[in-house]
């Protein structure tokens, strides 16, 4: 069975058939674990700087929200029920419940208004509300943002309230602005409301010119183009036709191409030595005519008879002389016969030639001719067609800003025929103590948050990231744990890449003296994950190890430079048969081991006779103990498919901090897909600062020679 196999973190790869070994059939992704210390680690600077941030601006917001404020409210009732003018003197209602609220929320939206609450001031005493020194405008200003006017739900209630740091007066203020607005809306009686009504009839008359004009223009457009309808999904007509008119014109163009060809390769003028073709297929046409045959059948019968009866006579024989002559006449008469016959044949085929490529040329213009006016008609449907869906959207605009208009309408003249009333429902009272305050609540609010931002807004960061980081990010995803990971070369320092190259390469040849693998791909999730970089390194450490490797470059997608050395062909050589392995094999030296670069592709992006790297890849393996393949990009190429299949192992490449967990997801799933022998995976280019700390802490133990001592602050029998 096909297996996506691991073993613990200093584990090799497992081949297929081990009992042990989990299926890839099914790989889902696993719940993300979320490591708070981690992240913390990672994003110190950015939790240090959020928590700084909070506090800051937390500190003073504090400090003036904690200030103790006192609070006074008056309620006004504002009934559902209409005084109606009629002359049984009955009352009124509001057809619906929205047309109540929308007329609450009318009184709610008038109670401060600039000239009630100016009028409010100048009733009560100056000094609590007016500054010194500022105008009563200013004041009443201010009086109308400090005002908090709130309906009450499930009532008929609204709520007049007025906060301060000061209770005396307030409540005087509060029921001075009440009775203001009580006077103001009982006096006005809907002031202005015949004018209203006629500028909203007014602005719906142009709507609805509006409406007309736009259906006119989209009916017009309708018969223009031929369709009873305007819908999205409505398909061109005229497409079908331009893509029968493209083919056609494509086909036309080949066959034109093709005569053109046929008439260079028989035309003199055209193509120096096209006369000796000519002459060729004239002589081959020749050949096959029927009178010719005969004559030439005729005179070679004569040409028999003529050698028989001299036969024997002596040159000097009257006999033989003149049976010489009329041997002489006949074969001039046959090479006539012939080269008349070819000349024919060679004019009505170069005329025939010339007849097809002028046809082709004139069929091949034609149709460019009607393709390009398919188009324009195409492209005119179109825009008429998307103008008039335009038109379509804009008459259901118009349309709903009519009946919004017609709402507001009708909402009026209820108001006009049936005006409304409201009352004081509860005085303000003076405040005994402070509604809101505590300096010390707030203050402990804004040191909650900010630990709350400094511990979890990392985590959130880390949870929401989709890409792989770490070695364990992978094993959380997959289920089982990397072949082996490489840390950042920036980050590893040149001694520790060398030792993590080298136990790569003691895991490699591990598995191949266990289980006899020999064949290893090296395939990368996606482009630049620095497949090439492993293989020339781990060829060159298992050669260090006494290991005979060989690197072959099979990424005909990107050839890599480092594999190339002059004079060696290539794979690209030895897949066509063309030169043997050895031959192919550039020795190791200063730039890299045994290997065998990809060779010239010619622009090419995949493999040439790709079926035949089987056969090399075998041979490689019976004079190598271990052949590494560098194969394209597993979710790219189709060549790294094709190659995968054939190797003992495939080492899928994770480049971390590149790769999400959904492309990693598509690469397994590739690989399942192909039933591979075996798979592992390895996490190249890990940073330092990844959350689990793995990295940090590989490091710091290689290069201290001792692991990191533990924290004096963790008590060692809390946690061992």
């Amino acid at each position: 069975m096909p297996a996506l196999l691991s073993r613990p973190q200093e584990a090799v790869v497992v081949p297929s058939g081990a009992d042990h070994a989990p299926a890839i059939h099914g790989v889902t992704p696993r719940q993300q674990k979320i490591n708070i210390i981690g992240s913390l680690r990672k994003h110190l600077k950015l939790a240090l700087i959020g928590a700084f941030l909070i506090l800051v601006v937390g500190f003073p917001l504090a400090w003036k929200l904690g200030t103790p404020k006192y609070s006074a409210t008056a309620v006004v009732f504002v009934s559902p029920r209409f005084i109606a003018n009629l002359d049984d003197g009955s009352n009124q209602k509001f057809d619906s419940a929205t047309q109540y609220r929308e007329y609450v929320l009318q009184n709610v939206k008038t109670i401060n208004r600039f000239d009630i609450v100016l009028d409010a001031l100048k009733r009560t005493s100056p000094s609590f509300w007016v500054r010194p020194g500022e105008s009563f405008e200013r004041a009443a200003n201010r009086l109308q943002g400090a005002l908090v006017l709130e309906e009450v739900p499930d009532t008929y209630q609204i709520t007049i309230t007025l906060e301060s740091t000061k209770k005396a007066g307030l409540a005087e203020v509060v029921n001075s602005v009440t009775n203001s607005y009580l006077e103001k809306a009982k006096s006005e009686e809907f002031y202005g409301s015949d004018q209203r009504v006629k500028k909203l009839i007014d602005d719906q008359k142009r709507i609805q010119t509006e409406i007309n004009e736009k259906q006119a223009q989209r009916l017009a457009l309708a018969q223009t183009l031929g369709v009873s309808s305007f819908t999205d999904n409505y398909l061109n007509p005229y497409d079908r036709l331009l893509i029968t008119a493209k083919e056609a014109q494509s086909e036309a163009q080949t066959e034109a191409i093709q005569a053109e060809a046929q008439l260079s390769a028989v035309d003199e003028s055209q193509r120096s030595g096209a006369g000796d073709a000519l002459h060729a297929y004239a002589s081959a046409e020749a050949s096959k005519d029927p009178a010719l045959t005969t004559m030439m059948s005729d005179l070679n019968g004569r040409r028999a008879q003529l050698l028989a009866s001299s036969s024997g006579l002596s040159p000097e024989h009257p006999g033989r002389r003149a049976a010489d002559r009329e041997l002489a006449e006949i074969d001039k008469e046959r090479q006539s016969a012939y080269q008349k016959v070819v000349d024919s044949f060679s004019r009505m085929l170069l005329e025939q030639r010339r007849a097809d490529a002028f046809k082709a040329r004139q069929v091949a213009k034609e149709l460019t001719a009607e393709a390009m006016n398919q188009a324009s008609k195409a492209a005119e449907f179109t825009r008429g067609y998307q103008e008039g869906i335009q038109l379509g959207l804009d008459v259901d605009r118009a349309r709903k800003g009519y009946d919004t208009v017609q709402q507001r309408i009708d909402y009026f003249l209820i108001e006009k025929d049936a005006p409304g009333f409201v009352r004081l429902f509860s005085a303000a009272r003076t405040p005994d103590q402070a509604a809101k305050g505590g300096r010390k609540k707030f203050l402990g609010i804004i040191l909650t948050l900010a630990f709350l931002f400094a511990l979890l807004t990392p985590a959130g960061i880390d949870y929401l990231d989709p890409r792989l980081h770490s070695p364990g990010d992978v094993e959380d995803l997959l289920g089982f744990a990397p072949l082996s990971w490489l840390m950042d070369k920036e980050d590893a320092g040149s001694e520790f890449e060398h030792e993590q190259i080298l136990r790569l390469a003691n895991r490699i040849s591990q598995d191949q003296q266990n289980n006899g693998s020999r064949i290893f791909a090296f395939t990368s999730v996606k482009s630049g994950g620095g497949t090439s970089t492993i293989v020339m390194d781990a060829a060159r450490a298992l050669g260090s190890l006494g290991v005979a490797a060989l690197a072959v470059e099979a990424n005909a997608y990107r050839a890599d430079p480092r594999y190339r050395k002059p004079p060696s062909r290539g794979l690209t050589v030895l897949l066509t048969g063309n030169r043997s392995l050895h031959s192919a094999i550039i020795p190791a030296d200063d730039q890299g081991p045994d290997r065998i670069p990809v060779g010239d592709l010619a622009n090419e992006k995949n493999l040439p006779d790709i079926q035949n790297l089987t056969d090399v890849l075998r041979e490689a393996a019976a004079a190598y103990t271990v052949v590494l393949v560098d194969i394209p990009p597993i979710l790219v190429s189709v060549d790294a498919e094709f190659i995968a299949r054939y190797a003992d192992v495939v080492v899928l490449v994770v480049e971390s901090g590149s790769v999400t967990k959904a492309e990693l997801l598509r690469a397994t799933r590739s690989l399942e897909r192909i039933h591979i022998p075996a798979v592992s995976v390895l996490v190249n280019r890990v940073r330092r600062n990844e959350r689990t700390g793995l990295a940090r802490s590989a490091r710091c133990e290689f290069q201290l020679g001792a692991a990191k001592p533990r924290s004096r602050w963790i008590s060692p029998w809390t946690w061992g």
